[in-house]
């Protein structure tokens, strides 16, 4: 139902040839799938006998509400599920290319450490110390935008940080589970929330493009977000947070902070574009 109400929306049409392809069934199923669609939701769809294709009609109402986000992911990188059974989106969509896509192998055990809550034993590069063995007590994924992390308690550094899974080169699960205080219960700067006020960067010329672009209410537009990944979205959205705003003379910042105080005492302000403390 939600792949018939899916297509109708976006692409105006649905044919069984759709359903088969995209499920793997028989004919008989899918002529019983558009029957109970039509019959719930009747206004919806119309099938033209000449091209056996099913359009939708003006009166189209969905049957379900979409999360628009996963709905672009789709329109993005296709129907799937994650495994080889993957579908193209039948509609052109470009993206840059990722450039930092983990190990597959490395984001299981990763992710099995989460789910079990265990330790992990990781060799690890990093650009100040470079290779080393270490112990980390990791309770979720980051994804940045640009890359992603696993927030974890590190035992080498004795604090929450966040591991780079790129720079994971081998990922071993331990028996031992993580003492108290390294569990996510006790990582304040990820249980720290904090608003963060965008505005329009004083020096656009027409700010107006922008508080469309960031759907603004009073020229801002307020983000609640935690602490520990405060830093990692100011760097995304390119948000001049210095406190003269003077980044856009040299790259041209759309976005700048409004409450520059707001990033007191958050550890992750040190990537936000322009920040001192």
């Amino acid at each position: 139902m939600a792949f018939i109400d899916f297509a109708l929306y976006f692409l105006g049409e649905v044919t069984r040839k759709d359903l088969i392809d995209r499920f793997a069934v028989g004919h008989a199923a899918t002529t019983r799938d558009l029957a109970l669609y039509k019959e719930i939701l009747p206004d919806n769809l119309k099938l033209d006998m000449r091209s056996k294709k099913y359009y939708k009609q003006d009166a189209f109402s969905p049957m379900f509400t979409l999360d628009l986000e996963k709905t672009l992911a789709t329109v993005s990188l296709g129907y799937g599920d994650g495994f080889s059974g993957h579908q193209a989106f039948p509609i052109c969509c470009e993206s840059p290319q990722l450039l930092t896509l983990p190990k597959t192998p490395i984001m299981a055990a990763l992710c099995e450490g989460i789910y079990r809550n265990k330790l992990i034993e990781v060799e690890y590069i990093s650009t100040s110390s470079g290779k080393s063995c270490r112990v980390i007590a990791p309770h979720s994924l980051v994804d940045s935008g640009n890359r992603w992390h696993v927030r974890s308690f590190d035992r080498k550094n004795g604090r929450f940080m966040d591991v780079v899974c790129n720079r994971v080169v081998s990922a071993n699960i331990l028996i031992d589970e993580p003492h108290s205080h390294e569990l996510i219960a006790e990582d304040r700067q990820w249980q720290k929330f904090i608003d963060l006020e965008l505005i329009p960067h004083p020096e656009q010329k027409n700010p107006e493009a922008i508080e469309l672009d960031y759907e603004m209410v009073d020229g801002k537009r307020v983000i609640e977000t935690r602490a520990a990944l405060a830093g990692y979205l100011l760097r995304k959205w390119e948000v001049d947070c210095s406190k003269n705003r003077n980044l856009h003379k040299t790259v041209g910042y759309q976005l700048a902070l409004g409450n520059h105080q707001a990033l007191y005492q958050v550890n992750s302000a040190t990537l936000a574009p322009g920040y001192t403390a």
